[in-house]
């Protein structure tokens, strides 16, 4: 039998001292025959070292490239060093200084949406849920076999291969969306993830970091319903973040503003992005920041420096309640 078939066979977890270095592969760089499949790049995570080394097997004798560590600390330092160098992450769930749950919040709080397959000795139902909810590719129940993890990252293979072939029309792909919003702040994370997930293909394709363009989408949409449609300045958040929450609290409650509408639209062509976002409010003159300083600049005009900075072209209608921001595909 072959070092890997005797390896898939082995419950990961339970350390076989039968098994000589020789009888697991070590360095032997054998794969399954007909095994056709794409070499990945994994960080494996577990405070085990035995458990560790028991994973490494199967995953090196089938042509994978792993880094390790320790705990989730270590795991989320040396992904954030260099993201794009991993694949997939395979960590555990109990574990010191940062655990399975605490690194895929980091994770997918910094838009990192990097597979993460999950391993827990725990059958607590509500963990599971969590990490399925936080957005993990899997889990695996401990022990398993070296099979039901390969075929885990077979299906992910897959699924990226049938995304791979979408990615490919990119190119030629043309959408608009619209959207239409009431004054409501609660609203305004759904919509930016809403358009994240849309634009995420896009910029990865062209190489543009979709948070920096959400980011400008977000601060277009506090304009548009603080100061646009609510008529609230910003000078009331800078003299007292109580009195400004409140306000705002007011106002969405008031029909004057809050039945005040914000018109959303998203053009995706193959040389652009293009965002026009108009407020039912009394618009603003824009040229009194359009030559700010930077250094001097007020904070009350915090997102526009970011939009300026970011977007590639800038413009608003004659009102000032209709911002336009364009990103060129370069």
């Amino acid at each position: 039998m072959r070092a890997l078939c005797k390896m898939c066979l082995l419950h990961l977890g339970i350390v076989d001292e039968k098994f000589s270095p020789h009888d697991r592969g070590e360095g032997s760089g054998q794969v399954c025959a007909g095994d056709d499949h794409r070499v990945m790049n994994i960080l494996l995570i577990d405070d085990e070292s035995n458990f560790l080394k028991l994973l490494r097997h199967p995953l090196l004798e089938h042509g994978h490239t792993i880094t390790e560590a320790y705990d989730g600390k270590q795991g989320w330092q040396l992904f954030s060093d260099t993201p794009a160098r991993f694949d997939v992450i395979i960590t555990d769930v109990e574990m010191p200084m940062l655990n399975g749950v605490g690194l895929l919040k980091r994770l997918r709080e910094n838009g990192y949406d990097t597979p993460v397959v999950v391993m827990t000795a725990y059958k607590e139902i509500q963990t599971l849920i969590e990490v399925l909810r936080l957005g993990a590719f899997d889990f695996l129940l401990k022990p398993f076999t070296a099979k039901a993890l390969l075929d885990i990252l077979t299906k992910l293979e897959t699924i990226q291969e049938h995304h791979k072939a979408q990615f490919t029309a990119l190119p030629s792909f043309t959408e608009t969306i619209e959207l239409t919003i009431p004054s409501q702040t609660d609203l305004i994370l759904k919509v930016r993830s809403f358009l994240q997930d849309r634009l995420k293909a896009f910029c990865k394709f062209h190489a543009i970091d979709e948070r920096n363009i959400v980011l400008c989408l977000h601060e277009a949409l506090v304009n548009a319903i603080i100061h646009g449609n609510l008529e609230i300045p910003s000078e009331v958040k800078l003299d007292s973040a109580d009195t400004f929450e409140q306000l705002v609290r007011q106002r969405e409650a008031d029909p004057h503003f809050a039945e005040r509408l914000v018109a959303i639209r998203c053009q995706i062509t193959p040389c652009a992005l293009t965002f026009a976002i108009t407020d039912e409010g009394k618009g603003f003159d824009p040229e009194q920041f359009r030559y700010a300083d930077p250094v001097e600049f007020n904070p009350g005009g915090r997102g526009l420096l970011i939009i300026t900075s970011v977007m590639d072209e800038v413009s608003w209608n004659e009102t000032g309640n209709c911002i336009t921001m364009l990103k060129y595909f370069s």
